[in-house]
């Protein structure tokens, strides 16, 4: 019985050499269902196959394994989700659906008997893009065919997307994106020799390309050198680096461990949200910004986020942005989430393209967890490539008064968001729980950017988090990169004191349960 197992399973059916995988996620929304459903589900499973060769039984849930497929169950409770998966040569493709859809409505079933107040959302990850080393598959939420044949009305659908179609690639067989039970003799060969033309083993993902370089580490804990920190100079295209996904035992097993880290999802991580404003209405263009959006955005592509670009937003545009993307339903399928500013600011600020401010503590509350319940108990990092010089909007207000008269109806509307956003700000006592920010520098101070390649912090950053990323937690981290950055600044400020100030990041970490944040690159473990 997996209760009776205090054992977790540590190696998935993605690291075998069958090229087929078929998978459902589950996730539990409404009233979860207790643990003890879980393993129960866990159960039903071992009973209703009983003639396979070999079975294993975990705390988290049931493999199953013959000559021609593996069936894995996995669950976990705190994550209120549960993985079912198949794997498959070619030529049992056929079976290998006819098991997972059986599994898929036998579970959807049993929930809905046992424990009715849950709703469940299925999530179908399409088949053809992991074969072709695609890390981001396209995801079918709530397919028809997840619905169990007489029990129609107890799983909401919510969308339906429509079969056989992968919007990355054209000419995919229709058997790797919905099920298919039975392949004709054609049908198969044409299986077979896409499988052989496109297939691409998990070992090669990430280690490919001429065009790119790697920045390695040992199989140990990366060591922080001095050598990386010697240089400021902006001509390497840091969107070249590779990652490289950690084989340190000690690291991947932390991955299913919930009481160390916050938990993460696979293969998406979370989302990213960059909001970059580069061009101002007042004050011109913040001139290397697009290379921190092009780097941040390769880097984070690469970690198995996926990642949303908008730029040039007013102050109540950005405020809109990231209140709309809190309210997307898609963030709890993820474990974590990433908002990135780049702009102008002063101290407790960043200003819109209209010069106008929008208060850090307005953009904290909304994404706290009673604003942004889908991301509740989970890490919320936010990332701001800003000045802070001035503590008011003072300073802006005597930009536009050296643009325009003193009447202005520009100046006008920034003393009346000026009120409205002190007024909405009032109020702060709200849940700030499970946040870790980064701020590019400390009060009353400048950020460096660098018009031929982007902003220390953010250059620093990204080729950090691509060295050591695989083996260090997010706020040692950001630690790393905060010395590197005043180290680098300070350089700078001997090298070119009328230029350039020492500067020195600062984090802030409201971080739960002492848990840490791990984003695993390029591991792609469901659990």
């Amino acid at each position: 019985m997996p209760y009776f197992s205090q054992e977790y399973f540590t190696d998935l059916t993605a690291s075998r050499r069958q090229p087929v995988k078929l998978s459902v996620d589950m996730l539990f929304g409404g009233l979860t269902p207790p643990q003890y459903v879980y393993h129960q589900i866990s159960v039903k499973l071992l009973n209703d196959l009983q003639d396979c060769s070999e079975k294993a039984v975990r705390k988290n849930g049931v493999e199953l394994r013959d000559e021609a497929y593996t069936l894995q169950l996995l669950h976990d409770y705190k994550s209120r989700k549960l993985s079912i998966s198949v794997t498959s040569a070619c030529r049992q493709i056929g079976n290998a659906w006819k098991m997972l859809t059986t599994s898929v409505h036998s579970t959807v079933k049993y929930v809905n008997s046992t424990w009715r107040a849950s709703k469940i959302t299925c999530i179908n990850l399409c088949a053809h893009c992991p074969l072709v080393g695609e890390k981001r598959p396209k995801r079918f939420i709530n397919p028809s065919w997840c619905r169990p044949p007489k029990d129609v009305e107890f799983l909401p659908m919510t969308t339906d997307s429509s079969p056989g179609r992968c919007g990355t690639y054209r000419d995919v067989p229709a058997c790797l994106l919905h099920p298919t039970f039975q392949l004709s003799g054609d049908e198969l060969q044409k299986l077979s020799d896409f499988v052989k033309t496109n297939y691409k083993p998990p070992d090669n993902i990430g280690h490919s390309g001429a065009a790119t370089h790697t920045v390695g580490t040992d199989d140990v804990l990366s060591d922080v050198s001095d050598e990386e920190e010697d240089t400021s100079s902006t001509s390497e295209d840091l969107t070249k680096l590779t990652l490289v996904p950690t084989t340190n035992q000690s690291i991947k097993s932390l991955f299913i461990n919930t009481s160390k880290i916050y938990k993460m999802t696979s293969p998406f991580r979370g989302r990213a949200l960059i909001i970059n404003n580069n061009k101002y209405r007042i004050g011109g263009e913040r001139l290397g910004s697009s290379y921190d959006v092009d780097n941040t955005f390769a880097l984070f592509r690469k970690m198995g986020f996926e990642v949303v670009k908008q730029k040039d937003l007013t102050a109540e545009g950005i405020l809109q942005c990231i209140q709309s993307e809190t309210r997307d339903e898609i963030h709890n399928t993820y474990g974590m989430f990433f908002l990135f500013l780049f702009a102008h600011g002063a101290n407790g600020m960043i200003h819109g393209v209209d010069s106008q401010p929008v208060y850090l503590t307005q953009i904290y509350s909304l994404i706290n967890s009673t604003n942004f319940p889908n991301m509740a108990g989970k890490p919320k990092v936010v990332v701001i490539q800003a000045c802070r010089v001035g503590n008011s909007v003072s300073q802006t207000e005597q930009n536009i008064q050296q643009s325009t008269n003193s009447s202005s109806p520009e100046l006008s509307a920034l003393r009346t968001h000026q009120q409205e956003a002190e007024t909405s700000t009032g109020q702060r006592n709200f849940d700030v729980d499970d946040l870790l920010i980064f701020h590019s520098c400390f009060e009353n101070s400048a950020s460096a950017r660098f018009h031929d390649g982007g902003s220390l912090l953010i250059r620093t950053l990204v080729r950090t988090l691509h060295r050591h990323g695989c083996h260090r937690d997010l706020a040692d981290l950001f630690d790393i990169v905060k010395h590197r950055v005043r180290k680098i600044s300070g350089k700078l400020k001997e090298r070119t004191p009328t230029v350039y100030v020492t500067q020195t990041p600062v984090v802030t970490n409201t971080l739960t349960g002492r848990r840490k944040i791990y984003l695993f690159p390029l591991f792609h473990r469901e659990w």
